[in-house]
């Protein structure tokens, strides 16, 4: 009885905010002359719609069992550029600074959960199902690459090398994983078990994997497709030496933050905002991996002090708008069009990327003697693929200028699917291996 009570006043909310979103979209129509179109291309009130959007999307998600981030990167889809463009990719780019924000937050949470003990308890199935996603996926997808190549228009005069090295590439992309995916998921379900420690394990210990073997991918590719290209040492060299560096940053403002939280202890929330756009602004001038300073940060935080809860307290006091603007976003950057244009190769691509994903998944908890739980369910966290995986294809599109592009357009056309159902498939495994947890207790 109580339930359907609280079902139908959902409801009802929800349809009263649908019909003030209605009024005000209307409102912005009937008074186009007279405030003219400048003032609607605002990116306050682009905000303003994608929050109102996200909150009532995200709603009628939960009414449905469906995680509130599916409605958040729904509501970006409708209001974007490849639907209603009532918010335009002019106003998508200006929100970009709100995203910083989020990514910071997410990396530093994620860092706060990733303690000693969780890393003790889940060493082998972290080990053996790090080295089997990019053996199994990376090998797969590039082997799919030469497989099709009699069916890919940009690949057909290629040579057999120069196959191998754009399905390596693709491949590498198709390695990672979305960190701010399974953090939004954990942080709405509040479910803490093996499979939640696993999957955020693995998204940060993929993070570093993946800008390695990317680093070495591109290199090869570049060789392979302009042959006056020599692959270069020195740029590998170079990446150990940023991500050396980025450990020490993230160990240095771990302890500057542990500090704060111990002896000031004020204005917390405007702590944690300033640290995160300056910290940002500074690895983006040095050349730092964000995220990777961010979650050292973190971790150095919760494994090194008492200061975690007060850390994640006023994380999670933060984030309920900032990742709704942050998937809202998102969604307003998928490019659907896009997507059409190739539907059939993307398709195949997708199949595949979850196939040989699940296939890694099975290897590893199968040598680790993994709990039912990972075996069952371990593939669930790694459909979706976010923020590095469309800042991996950017990079492709500049420094591979013959297919680039095109590789480019099947990334994000592939990063499209995995986002709208990885979100949901994440939250039905986490809820499956609740019901199995106790079942056999």
């Amino acid at each position: 009885m109580s339930e359907s009570l609280e079902e139908k006043v959902d409801l009802k909310l929800v349809g009263k905010s649908i019909l003030a979103i209605l009024i005000l979209l209307l409102s912005f129509w009937l008074l186009e002359e007279p405030i003219g179109k400048e003032i609607q291309r605002n990116s306050l009130l682009a905000l303003g719609l994608l929050v109102l959007g996200g909150i009532v999307a995200g709603r009628i998600c939960q009414l449905f069992g469906l995680p509130s981030l599916t409605g958040y990167l729904g509501a970006g889809m409708i209001f974007g550029p490849s639907a209603f463009n009532i918010v335009d990719s002019n106003q998508v780019d200006q929100l970009r600074l709100v995203n910083s924000l989020a990514l910071a937050m997410i990396a530093l949470q994620a860092g706060c959960e990733f303690t000693k003990e969780m890393l003790q308890k889940n060493f082998k199935s972290l080990i053996h199902a790090t080295w089997t996603h990019v053996v199994v996926v990376g090998i797969g997808m590039t082997v799919l690459f030469v497989f099709m190549k009699p069916w890919i228009d940009f690949l057909v005069d290629m040579t057999f090398f120069q196959v191998a090295a754009v399905g390596a590439l693709f491949a590498a992309v198709a390695v990672s994983k979305s960190p701010a995916t399974v953090v939004a998921i954990l942080g709405e379900t509040r479910i803490k078990n093996p499979l939640a420690d696993h999957s955020l394990g693995i998204v940060v210990i993929l993070d570093v994997v993946v800008l390695v073997l990317f680093a070495v991918v591109l290199a090869f590719a570049k060789s392979s497709l302009s042959p006056d290209t020599p692959i270069s040492l020195s740029s590998l060299g170079h990446l150990f030496s940023e991500i050396i560096a980025s450990i020490a940053a993230g160990t240095f403002f771990g302890l500057f933050m542990i500090f704060y939280l111990r002896f000031i202890d004020r204005e917390r929330m405007l702590f944690v905002v300033a640290i995160s756009y300056g910290l940002t602004a500074l690895c983006s001038y040095l050349q730092y991996d964000t995220l990777l300073v961010f979650v050292v940060a973190g971790f150095v935080v919760t494994n090194f002090s008492n200061q975690a809860e007060k850390m994640i307290y006023t994380i999670e006091s933060l984030s309920s708008v900032v990742m709704i603007v942050f998937f809202a976003t998102a969604g307003a950057s998928l490019n659907l069009l896009d997507l059409t244009k190739v539907w059939q190769l993307v398709l195949i691509l997708t199949v595949a990327r979850t196939l040989t994903t699940w296939l890694a998944e099975d290897v590893a908890h199968r040598i680790a003697n993994s709990p039912k739980m990972l075996k069952k369910y371990g593939v669930t966290p790694f459909i979706s693929q976010a923020g590095l995986s469309i800042g991996l294809s950017m990079i492709i599109y500049e420094r591979v200028p013959e297919v680039g592009p095109k590789i480019a357009t099947l990334v994000i056309s592939v990063v499209t699917i995995n986002q709208i159902f990885g979100p949901i498939l994440f939250k039905w495994g986490l809820n499956q291996s609740v019901k199995l947890e106790k079942s056999l207790t």
